[in-house]
C-alpha cells in the first residue's frame, strides 16, 4: 500500500532528471568518476539504460533488459567506502530534487543495491571466518537485536567473550564489519550471513550499513555443568 502511494508521486520525467543528476555528479567525483569513466563508452546509451533500470525498481515497468550484478561483480579493486561514496551522492541528489516519495523510494532500493553488490563482490574475494561452531558445544545465551542505535559501546570496541564461550553472530539485515584485533583483519558480514566468534579472540564490531544483528552464545558442557 504504501509503495503504491509513492508511486503515485512519482514520474518518468523524475526517474529521468533523478538518473541524469545522479551521474553528472558521479562523472564529476574524484574517486568514483574514473571507474565510470573507464567502463562506459557510450553515456546517451547508458543513461537510457539506467533509466529503465530505475524505472522498473520504482514504477514496476518492464523495459529493463539486463544483468547489472555479474557486470559490477567482475569490476576490479573496488571497497566498501567506495560503495558509502556512491550512497552518499545518491542520497544528495534525491534530497536536493526535493520529492519526498521518490526521495523514499529511490534511497532505500539505492541502499539494498548497494549491500547486493557488495555482498556479491566480496563473496568473490574476501576471507572468511568459520561460520560453523565446532561439535559439542551447548547453547546458553542470546544477545538481544543489536542495531546502529542500540550497539554497545563496549562491542565497539576491542573485547572478547568469556573464557570457553563461543558466539554466533548472525546478521539480519544490513552488513557488519567484525575486525580481529591481534591481525588486523577485517571480516565483511552481509544480510543472512553468520561468523564464529572463537574464545579469547579480541575483536571488535561495527555496521558498515545500517541494519541489525544478534548473537548466540554456546560453550562447553563441561562449562555449562560448572555453572
Amino acid at each position: 500500500m504504501t509503495d503504491t502511494l509513492h508511486a503515485e508521486h512519482i514520474s518518468e520525467a523524475d526517474i529521468a532528471g533523478m538518473v541524469s543528476l545522479f551521474y553528472e555528479r558521479i562523472r564529476q567525483d574524484k574517486d568514483l568518476g574514473p571507474i565510470f569513466e573507464a567502463n562506459v563508452h557510450d553515456w546517451d546509451e547508458h543513461l537510457v539504460v539506467l533509466t529503465d533500470f530505475w524505472s522498473a525498481l520504482i514504477l514496476g515497468t518492464r523495459r529493463f533488459k539486463g544483468a547489472p550484478i555479474p557486470k559490477h561483480a567482475a569490476l576490479p579493486d573496488l571497497s566498501w567506502p567506495l560503495f558509502e561514496r556512491w550512497l552518499a551522492i545518491f542520497r544528495t541528489i534525491t534530497h536536493d530534487i526535493g520529492n519526498p516519495h521518490l526521495q523514499h523510494k529511490a534511497n532505500m532500493m539505492a541502499e539494498r543495491i548497494a549491500a547486493k553488490l557488495w555482498q556479491v563482490y566480496k563473496e568473490q574475494t574476501v576471507m572468511t571466518l568459520p561460520d560453523t561452531l565446532p561439535p559439542g558445544l551447548e547453547y546458553y545465551s542470546q544477545s538481544p537485536v543489536f542495531t546502529p542505535e542500540t550497539l554497545p559501546e563496549k562491542l565497539k570496541a576491542t573485547h572478547t567473550t568469556k573464557a570457553g564461550t563461543y558466539g554466533l553472530l548472525r546478521v539480519i539485515s544490513g552488513i557488519v564489519r567484525f575486525t580481529v584485533e591481534h591481525s588486523q583483519t577485517d571480516y565483511i558480514v552481509t544480510s543472512g550471513k553468520q561468523i564464529v566468534i572463537e574464545p579469547d579472540v579480541p575483536h571488535h564490531v561495527q555496521f558498515e550499513l545500517s541494519g541489525s544483528f544478534q548473537i548466540d552464545f554456546y560453550r562447553s558442557k563441561d562449562h555449562v555443568k560448572r555453572d
